[in-house]
């Protein structure tokens, strides 16, 4: 009977000086002069080890998915690495063409009121470690997690779509205008 031990994949990773990295478990935390971040993956068949300055990710995850993960927990990282250092900005434009939409930021939510003429507001949570500046129509979110300032960027976008009707014509919503870091 033919049988084949499991393959362990990994992926190194080298860690910048100006950040000091600590593993907890499944769970990567990265300091850096903005701040710090934590991962978890303990949903995620990985394990990590450090050495020297020097992050090493394994799974034992058979062929495409297995380097799949590793290259998508291994990209995290290299995120959450850049985020302490610099800021993740979104920025996004209130447009209106009907009824003019007012943004407005309270107690941990932002408040769209009058989109398309209805009478009550549509609220969007606002993720922990983003910060949101709203300008008459500029909106521009900012954070270290690259993850919670897109994720409230695209939930923007989505409490603004247009339904039912010619989007050709209906323009109106909230639309990310550009991306990057600080």
């Amino acid at each position: 009977m033919y049988t084949k031990e499991k393959q362990i994949k990994s992926v190194t990773l080298k860690i910048p000086e100006n950040v000091s990295l600590k593993v907890e478990g499944s769970s990567v935390i990265v300091k850096g002069k903005l701040g710090e971040l934590k991962k978890d993956f303990s949903k995620s068949r990985v394990w990590f080890e450090l050495k020297n300055n020097e992050l090493t990710i394994f799974t034992d995850q058979k062929g495409r998915r297995g380097k799949a993960l590793i290259g998508t927990i291994r990209k995290k990282i290299l995120n959450a690495i850049t985020g302490v250092n610099k800021k993740y900005i979104v920025r996004l434009k209130v447009a209106h063409s009907h009824f003019p939409i007012t943004v407005k930021v309270d107690k941990g939510f932002i408040r769209i009121e009058n989109f398309m003429g209805e009478k009550s507001p549509r609220l969007v949570r606002i993720p922990n470690g983003v910060e949101v500046q709203a300008k008459e129509q500029d909106i521009i979110l900012s954070g270290l997690d690259i993850d919670s300032v897109t994720l409230l960027g695209g939930m923007l976008e989505n409490a603004t779509k247009v339904k039912d009707k010619d989007q050709r014509v209906f323009l109106d919503g909230i639309y990310i205008q550009s991306k990057g870091y600080e």
